[in-house]
């Protein structure tokens, strides 16, 4: 979705330094294309706006952090690959008053899926704005068919399911 989203502007405005410049400069015409113009219109506004009252506020650090992800290429962090104390501007820790924890892929989710301490299993991180729509898909509601409930060595026919019981889920 993130590809589709970064060439649908590209299609529109040319380049990504284009797209910066009318986004530092609020330009009516970007926000009339993300708004209405754009076949993802809906998508730009749920990530990019938030909606306050009957306005629309757009948040353009959001926006501008997307474009810069975009163009670091094989990047999935915005943070430097070191520990230590940094401002708020992802630079570390000199003379200052304010102080945040930076430390790698800060920014991302880790998607489990190991289920005994022994798999070998691949660390799966998505950046909270590149892979908005597989972290979406993460928190969605699921939904659980052709339940059977597995009693010893017998199988019963779908009941409800206790929550204090202790339950596993075998597919």
């Amino acid at each position: 979705m993130e590809k589709d989203l970064i060439k649908n502007l590209n299609d529109k405005f040319q380049n990504t330094s284009n797209i910066r410049s009318l986004t530092i400069s609020y330009s009516d015409e970007l926000f009339e294309f993300l708004l209405e113009n754009s076949e993802f219109a809906d998508e730009f506004k749920s990530r990019f706006f938030k909606k306050i009252g009957k306005n629309l506020i757009f948040k353009q650090d959001d926006f501008l952090q997307f474009l810069d992800f975009q163009t670091i290429s094989g990047s999935f962090t915005a943070y430097l690959n070191k520990i230590g104390l940094g401002n708020k501007a992802k630079k570390f820790l000199k003379t200052r008053e304010e102080v945040v924890l930076n430390f790698p892929y800060k920014d991302c989710l880790l998607k489990g899926g190991q289920s005994k301490d022994d798999d070998k299993n691949s660390e799966i991180l998505f950046n909270e704005i590149l892979a908005k729509s597989e972290i979406d898909m993460l928190f969605a509601p699921k939904v659980l068919i052709n339940a059977v409930r597995f009693s010893g060595e017998s199988k019963r026919e779908p009941t409800l399911f206790d929550a204090a019981e202790n339950q596993s889920i075998n597919q």
